[in-house]
């Protein structure tokens, strides 16, 4: 399985939604690895998803992302 690695960008992130994200994405089929940056506000996601299907996840957690 190949996987590609993404910077996304968060807006308004908080420490307990920043929690939402992580917890839902280590949920994910096909997600390996997350770390959540409040204080630059970014995630970095190592997946076999797509760009778009990573944000898709995040921003179903009800966080701005791109």
């Amino acid at each position: 399985m190949f996987m590609s690695s993404y910077t996304i960008t968060l807006h308004n992130v908080t420490r307990e939604s920043a929690s939402a994200i992580e917890s839902t994405l280590r949920g994910v089929n096909g997600v390996d690895y997350v770390d959540i940056d409040v204080a630059s506000e970014s995630a970095t996601v190592n997946s076999s998803l797509t760009y778009e299907e990573v944000l898709e996840a995040i921003r179903n957690t009800g966080v701005a992302a791109s």
